[in-house]
């Protein structure tokens, strides 16, 4: 059996919060201006990484979430209206996930 090299690269580009995207293809990305991205952020959606040279980065979960801001703000809400309305849309589809976690486990232990 021949062991394979454990390519980062390749994880890095599944990875959703792998910051591989720079500030203006993340905004291309998603039909923003750099502005918006760096309004969305000083409202507290998201820190966006910093590259060695000190250029945000943006991670494909970073983009989600301020392609959704996006869209909330399109329909007539402030950004930090629409900051906050990601924000807890996030945490409830990280509760959600968790609740089903716990009752697969639940589920095998009483098997």
């Amino acid at each position: 059996m021949t062991i394979q090299p454990e390519r980062p690269h390749g994880r890095q580009l599944a990875d959703a919060d792998f910051p591989g995207f720079a500030m203006g293809s993340a905004a291309e990305a998603i039909g923003v201006t750099p502005a918006f991205l760096r309004s969305a952020e000083a409202a507290g959606l998201f820190e966006a990484h910093r590259s060695d040279g000190g250029h945000r980065r943006y991670s494909r979960d970073d983009l989600k979430r301020a392609d959704r801001a996006r869209e909330l703000v399109d329909d007539g809400l402030g950004m930090d209206a629409a900051v906050r309305i990601v924000s807890l849309e996030h945490q409830l589809a990280a509760a959600q996930t968790m609740i089903e976690v716990l009752r697969r486990e639940i589920d095998q232990n009483t098997r």
